[in-house]
Order: C-alpha cells, then sequence, then structure tokens
C-alpha cells in the first residue's frame, strides 16, 4: 500500500527527538513558545530561527495564524463580532415575542351561564296540559309534556301565575278567558287548587331538574286580590302594620284623588266604604296596588321569593316591573279623556325608584342561593322601562335578561325586522344579554299577527342573534288562538287551549265533559309545523360561534335582513332571510369583510339549497319568506 495510512499515534509524552509532528509529517523544533495577558501567545524564535513576519500575509502557517490571532487588536475583533451576533439574536427573539404578543390571538371565548346557553318556552298554565279531567291546565299537566318541551330543544320553560288566587274555576276564567285573573292572589306562597299543590310543584321542579331542565316561574309583586289577607287587614285596621300595604288617598264621592286611569279603561281609583279611603288599582278594581314604598311590604315581597328560592326554582319572571312605583304627590297624567290611552302615563309608569328595588331582589338571588346555579331574573319593558337602566343601575346589576316582546304589525318585512332588531341591540349595554320573544299570553300570537309566510324568516333570524329566544306555548304549531271578535279590552286572545292531537278536546284532558275555554281554533299545517325548524335552530346554536361569538350587520334592504356570527378559530356563519313574497338573488361578499365567496349550507328553509350544498355567497338566492345560513372555514388574518 503507498501513501500514508491515516492512522495516527498520539502520545502526550514530550519527544525527545526535538521533532514536532503535524498532519504534513515530522518538522524541526525551531521555536519555542510563551504566553503572557497582555500580549498572548508569544512565539520566541530559537537560535538561527526565521524571525515572526510584521504584518500578516496570505498562506501563513499555523504558527504565524496563532501569533497573529492572539494580539490584542484581532481579539478585540472576535469579540466584536460575537457581541454583534449576540445582539442580533437577542433583537430576533424580542421582535418575536412582541409579534407573539401584539398578533390577534384565538380568544378565550366568554363564560356563559345557563339561560344563555338555552332556549326558553313560555307555557300559560290554565291551556298547556289537563291531568284531572276538570278542564283546566295544571302542573302535573306541565309534568307530563316535559319530554315534549326537552324534544323540541327547550331546557328553561316558564310558568304563568299559578297561585292561590280569588275562584279561578272553569267558570270564571271563561268570563274573561282569563284576563286579570293571574293577579288576584291571596297567597303567593301556596299553589292554587286548580293547579295542584305544592307537592306538585316539588314534583315538577325535580322532574325538571332530573332531565337537565330548568324552572322559572312568574312572581307578582305588583298586586294582590281584594281578598288578600293583607288587603282585609289594610281596610279594618287603619292603625295596624298592614295600613299602608296599598296606595291608599283621600277623595270624596265624585271625584277620585286624580286622572289616573285602569288599563281596563275608566278610573283606577275605587272607593273603600269601610276605611273610607281610594285604593289604587292600575288594572281590574279586583286587584288592588301594592305600595312598594312600605318597607314591611318590601320585606314581605322578598320572603315570598325565598320562599320559592328554597323549592329550588331557577328563576323569576317579574310581572309588569314598570308600574310597581307611582308618583310619590299622586299629580295627574297629561292628557284628557275618559280612556287609559287618553292619557301619558308620566306618574304611574317607568318611575325611577323601580331600577333600586330590581338590582335589590338580583342581590337577594345571588345571596339566598343554597345550589351555587346563578338564579335568572327577567322582566318585561312594558310601563315606560329604560332597558339600559334595568340591566345595570348605578353600575350595578339589575335583571339579567329583560323580556322584549315583537309588536304586531301585519305587514313587517325587511326594514321592520331591522328596525326591531337594531332598536334591541342599541339598548343592550356591552357585556349584557338580550331577548327575543315573539308573543305571551298578554299579546296576540305571532300567527294572528304576522301573515303565516313571515313566521319562518322571523323564527330563523331569531334563534341565531345573540341573546336568549322565548318561545310561547303553540306557536311552534302555528297556533291562532281564540276568535278575536269575542270580548272586549280586557280579552288576551293567546290563551287558548293547546292542540296536542286532532281529538274533540285536542287532547288537552282526558273524561273531562268541558274545558275552561276553546282549543286554538286553527293550526297553520300549510308549510309544515315549525317543530323540525326549531329543532334545527336549536341545535345549531350550539356552534361555538352562535354561543359565544360575535354579532356584525350584513346585507340588508327592503327583502333582505342578514348578519354575520364568528368567532376566533371558529367556522363563520351567514343568517339571511327573505321577507318578501319574491325569490331573491342577492351578493353577500361586500358586505362584511370576513364573509367568503365560496360557503356551505348549514340550513336552508323555503330555498333550493340543501344541507352541506355549496354556495356561491356572491349570488346566493333565497325563496319567498325563506332563509339560509351558510358558513365558511375560519381563515386566520396576516397581520
Amino acid at each position: 500500500m503507498s501513501g500514508r495510512s491515516g492512522v495516527y499515534l498520539v502520545s502526550a509524552k514530550q519527544s525527545d527527538t526535538g521533532h514536532t509532528y503535524d498532519n504534513s509529517g515530522f518538522q524541526e523544533k525551531d521555536h519555542s513558545v510563551g504566553y503572557s495577558p497582555t500580549n498572548g501567545v508569544n512565539i520566541q524564535d530559537a537560535p538561527g530561527a526565521k524571525p515572526m513576519p510584521e504584518k500578516p500575509y496570505r498562506g501563513m502557517g499555523k504558527e504565524e495564524l496563532l501569533y497573529f490571532s492572539s494580539r490584542p487588536f484581532w481579539r478585540r475583533l472576535r469579540m466584536g463580532c460575537i457581541a454583534i451576533v449576540l445582539i442580533g439574536w437577542l433583537a430576533l427573539v424580542i421582535t418575536v415575542v412582541a409579534l407573539v404578543l401584539a398578533y390577534p390571538r384565538c380568544r378565550e371565548p366568554d363564560a356563559r351561564s345557563w339561560y344563555q346557553k338555552e332556549a326558553v318556552y313560555r307555557i300559560y298554565v290554565p291551556s298547556f296540559k289537563d291531568s284531572n279531567g276538570d278542564g283546566i291546565g295544571d302542573l302535573k299537566g306541565v309534568e307530563s309534556k316535559l319530554d315534549y318541551i326537552q324534544d323540541l330543544g327547550f331546557n328553561i320553560f316558564s310558568l304563568s301565575p299559578f297561585y292561590s288566587g280569588d275562584d279561578t274555576g272553569a267558570s270564571t276564567l271563561v268570563a274573561d278567558f282569563g284576563a286579570g285573573k293571574d293577579e288576584t292572589i291571596v297567597d303567593h306562597k301556596s299553589v292554587g287548587e286548580v293547579y295542584g299543590t305544592l307537592a306538585d310543584f316539588d314534583s315538577l321542579v325535580a322532574a325538571a331538574h332530573d332531565k337537565g331542565m330548568y324552572v322559572v316561574i312568574d312572581f307578582v309583586p305588583n298586586q294582590s286580590s281584594k281578598n288578600h289577607p293583607w288587603f282585609m287587614d289594610s281596610v279594618a285596621n287603619n292603625l295596624g302594620t298592614k295600613r299602608n300595604y296599598y296606595v291608599w288617598a283621600d277623595g270624596d264621592v265624585v271625584n277620585p284623588p286624580n286622572n289616573w286611569k285602569s288599563h281596563y279603561d275608566g278610573s283606577a281609583w275605587t272607593l273603600d266604604a269601610t276605611r273610607g279611603l281610594y285604593y289604587l288599582h292600575q288594572y281590574s278594581s279586583d286587584t288592588a296596588d301594592l305600595n312598594l314604598r312600605s318597607a314591611a311590604l318590601r320585606d314581605e315581597l322578598e320572603s315570598i321569593l325565598k320562599f320559592w328560592l328554597d323549592r329550588d326554582v331557577d328563576g323569576f319572571n317579574i310581572r309588569r316591573p314598570g308600574f310597581l312605583y307611582e308618583d310619590f304627590d299622586l299629580r295627574s297624567n297629561p292628557g284628557s279623556g275618559i280612556n287609559y290611552a287618553d292619557f301619558t302615563p308620566m306618574y304611574t309608569s317607568g318611575q325611577p325608584e323601580v331600577y333600586g328595588l330590581l338590582e335589590q331582589w338580583r342581590m337577594l338571588l345571588q345571596a339566598h342561593n343554597k345550589t351555587n346555579t346563578e338564579k335568572l331574573l327577567m322582566a318585561d319593558i312594558d310601563g315606560g322601562m329604560d332597558v339600559t337602566r334595568m340591566y345595570s343601575y348605578c353600575d350595578r346589576s339589575g335583571v339579567q335578561m329583560p323580556l322584549n316582546v315583537l309588536q304586531s304589525n301585519n305587514d313587517c318585512r325587511g326594514t321592520c325586522l331591522r328596525t326591531y332588531v337594531d332598536m334591541w341591540m342599541e339598548a343592550t349595554p356591552s357585556g349584557k344579554w338580550a331577548s327575543w320573544m315573539g308573543g305571551d299570553e298578554n299579546k296576540d300570537r305571532l300567527a294572528s299577527s304576522f301573515n303565516s309566510s313571515f313566521i319562518d324568516a322571523f323564527t330563523v333570524a331569531t334563534f341565531l342573534l345573540p341573546g336568549t329566544p322565548v318561545l310561547y306555548y303553540g306557536d311552534e304549531l302555528g297556533a291562532t288562538g281564540l276568535d278575536t271578535s269575542m270580548g272586549g279590552a280586557r280579552v288576551s286572545h293567546a290563551r287558548a287551549i293547546m292542540p296536542w292531537d286532532n281529538s274533540t278536546h285536542g287532547g288537552f284532558c282526558d273524561n273531562c265533559t268541558t274545558m275552561w275555554t276553546d282549543v286554538a281554533q286553527t293550526v297553520d299545517n300549510s308549510r309544515g309545523e315549525l317543530s323540525g325548524l326549531i329543532k334545527d335552530l336549536i341545535a345549531l346554536r350550539g356552534e361555538q360561534s352562535f354561543r359565544v361569538g360575535e354579532y356584525a350587520a350584513a346585507l340588508r334592504d327592503e327583502a333582505v335582513f342578514s348578519f354575520v356570527r364568528e368567532f376566533d378559530g371558529e367556522s363563520g356563519y351567514l343568517v339571511a332571510v327573505n321577507l318578501s313574497p319574491d325569490t331573491v338573488t342577492r351578493d353577500f361578499t361586500g358586505s362584511h369583510h370576513t364573509i367568503e365567496s365560496e360557503a356551505t349550507v348549514a340550513l336552508s328553509r323555503g330555498s333550493s339549497y340543501a344541507v352541506d350544498d355549496d354556495a356561491d355567497t356572491s349570488k346566493l338566492e333565497i325563496g319567498p319568506y325563506g332563509a339560509v345560513v351558510v358558513s365558511w372555514d375560519y381563515v386566520a388574518k396576516e397581520l
């Protein structure tokens, strides 16, 4: 084998031959090497050795390289280069950290309470389901239909008043279709005989909780029956503890204290012959308005709330809070005439004391809570209430969910719905929660107030807007209610019997000969029941973008109302409804900056698309009174 072997023996022992060995072979030892902290490596010439050059030169040997590289100038140059590299590296790290902190990240979703995640099913108890054949709905009847309510997708139900009151038998209810009987209460802490017992109520609550459902009951703090023990004590004992539980005022036989009118027309004052004073009743003369300025009365009302909290209710719907207080000086309302509508109720509604009282009740619910589950306060906004102040008074928390009922309008189209939504969204403070309600027992039904084609589009919009939808029983069937030609100012036509089937009594009761009123006169099956649509909408509400996502208005015109729901890292959704009788095609891509041109259909109602179809949002077609919901994948935005 020729050449060098490539295997080298290395010894730590100094050679005695005077030779050194490197990769080029043996060389004579010409230099001695020394080191000092000041000058670095110092190669001293051996006798007869060639002197070191004064400057570096190309092709230097390792001794010369070692010599020059150890000089102070080169050491400083090396340290400077290392420092530049370290500083550059540190600057890069700082830049990356700054970009990570500054770049929009996927946010953590806001926490949602149970009432924000679910939808509410509102029940008028006397008309929902009769369990004992007396022709009047009751609590056992409600319990028997919990599976029906939950199968629709609702996990919250709200009950109309079921308390002990004046005779609420069938004959009494029929007299005015139940209007006014909700407030003729004689005992706020017991169940009316026709509705069952406290044991029935406890059974209903337990059964609901076993199914993961929540129970909200009505709280009626504004008035009671004249037959209530409080009122009878207030009448009989002018010096008793309850003498100020009601609103009393002087007047003569001919002239009441002022011009205040009842909602049912006529004077809001009735002279009590025993006490010789007028008592106030803003509604029926069978009821008397409570005086919320009495501290003792407020304590009584708080004890009522605690009583039902101890029976594990999940929340309260405060009835008519706008009328809890009246003007202290009993000043007459502006206007003239004989009917309620002839006057502006400046001094009988929306008084400032209401908001502080709502806050006190909210704090009571927080403090008197044995389940550690947030308790809900709902309240209607009738009575000139300022919605913003209902939510938060003096930077404190009021009711969580004022109820926003759509007003009747038989010609409601895109601009009508836009006005309804915008007014409520603007009234809802940041961080607070909206509600969307098509009706209740004190308003006409949706199917009686709007053309039937409108209801689908309205339902899609309100179930997918930020907030909690509230559905009135029977609206899922398109029920129209009682004949509107019957009755007068006190009649609510939305209290008809729930039609469970096509039998004589509509499945409302078994073995009953009469019912307190008629079955809902018609059920609109021409477009199919709303039940299937509601189930689909509630399922869609479970998506993160609808549950916690932001809301942004999209394209709107006379026919179309649309909006976007989206959340970081989740699919975006466009909800578009057509409130006209014609098929429309619109370009939605420019109406909001996140809408993608290529999308997938998530829901279709009254349109040609099927779920999972591809859709071009630049030419999205929506059928007459139809609705389309499309989604697209989240796309991270670049800096």
